[in-house]
Formats: C-alpha cells, sequence, structure tokens
C-alpha cells in the first residue's frame, strides 16, 4: 500500500491534512493491474475511483468509427491521474475504457467510503470534492484544445495547418 504522504502528493489527496489521510488510509483497497489488463469498461457500473500509483494505463472510447475492439485511444494516463471519478459524480454507467499499458498499481476509493469521509469529515470532503473537480475542469481544457485542433485541421487532425 502506498503511503499516506505519497498520496497526499497527488492531485486528489492535495492538501488533505495527515489526520484526514490517518482517517481515509483504512478505506483505500489496493490493487495491481498487468499489461493489457481492463481496469473498467465502458458501459458497466461504477462504484469507485482509481488513483494510478506506478505505471500507466490508456482511456477508450467506443464510437461507430472507432478502430480497436475497445475504442480508440482518447487519453494516457499516469502515476497521480484519477480514473472512474465521473460514475461517482454523475451515478452513470463508466463513460469508457480504461486498460494498463503496462504494469499498474492503484489504490481505489469507492463511493460508500466518499460518503463516509462525507458524514465524518465535511471540510476534507469538500476538499476531495474541489479536486475531483479541477481534475475534470483540466481534462475539459484538454479536450477543448484537442477539438479547436480538429476543427482548424477541417476534420483531419493529422493535416498540418
Amino acid at each position: 500500500m502506498q503511503t499516506a504522504a505519497f498520496l497526499q502528493q497527488q492531485p486528489l489527496f492535495g492538501g488533505v491534512n495527515d489526520r484526514a489521510m490517518g482517517a481515509i488510509m483504512p478505506l483505500l483497497r489496493e490493487a495491481n493491474f498487468a499489461s493489457g489488463d481492463l481496469i473498467v469498461r465502458e458501459g458497466e457500473q461504477g462504484d469507485c475511483l482509481f488513483v494510478i500509483c506506478s505505471g500507466a494505463v490508456e482511456v477508450l472510447k467506443s464510437s461507430p468509427a472507432a478502430a480497436g475492439e475497445y475504442g480508440e485511444r482518447i487519453a494516457v494516463l499516469k502515476v497521480g491521474d484519477v480514473v472512474g471519478e465521473m460514475e461517482l459524480i454523475d451515478l452513470q454507467t463508466r463513460s469508457a475504457t480504461v486498460r494498463a499499458l503496462e504494469p499498474v498499481s492503484v489504490v481505489a476509493l469507492s463511493s460508500d467510503d466518499l460518503l463516509r469521509i462525507c458524514e465524518s469529515d465535511l471540510p476534507t470532503f469538500a476538499l476531495l470534492a474541489l479536486n475531483l473537480a479541477r481534475e475534470l475542469s483540466r481534462r475539459l481544457r484538454n479536450i477543448d484544445e484537442m477539438a479547436v485542433r480538429h476543427m482548424a485541421n477541417d476534420g483531419h487532425p493529422d493535416r498540418p495547418r
């Protein structure tokens, strides 16, 4: 299991004090995945988020035109990145498939445990929610940039401008 100090250096737990981390650590579940393993599948119910502690994953999104068994790669995520957070916020099914690109170690936080944090330590819950909102905002900005590049290339991302 990763240390509290390591996790406090990651975006989700940034700003969380030692006392709060002491209460959060027993709620976290460690999981390991081999290269090529699916961590989550698009369309499945999700009840936890994952913080990547080592390794890298690819995020795959299906579409009618997407190549590949699980869809087209839309992102590569690495240490400190969070996967599966959307389902805890919007209570819908997994929005994409996430596959390990190499051996990956994660810690998982379930929606039930996030609720426990809310009930027992509202300031820490608010900080975690704000950190998640910041992460989603960063990702939205990246998607906006990709969309602008795509439109500037007349729908052909590989064509120079």
